[in-house]
């Protein structure tokens, strides 16, 4: 078994109810993925690795886009306050 592949995927799962741990699962997955490539061994928890990379990709993109929405929604809110006020 690759040493990192129960972790990343335990990140990968954390990283939907707690976002910090979402792009560390995608950063330590592509750095499996590539000694598992550059290796050639043929561990038996690559799946683990996969997923838990895809989780943490999936999820960072999730959480990065609500914070871009939320600071639109912000913003749009701000400018309307201040034109309803004016």
């Amino acid at each position: 078994e690759h040493p990192q592949g129960t972790l990343i995927l335990i990140f990968g799962i954390l990283g939907i109810f707690i976002a910090i741990f979402a792009p560390i699962a995608w950063y330590l997955g592509n750095k499996a993925k590539q000694d598992v490539q550059t290796s050639g061994i043929q561990y038996s928890n690559v799946q683990n690795i996969s997923i838990g990379r895809m989780l943490g990709k999936v999820f960072t993109i999730i959480y990065l886009v609500s914070i871009a929405l939320t600071i639109i929604g912000v913003v749009i809110f701000g400018i309307a306050v201040s034109q309803a006020g004016g």
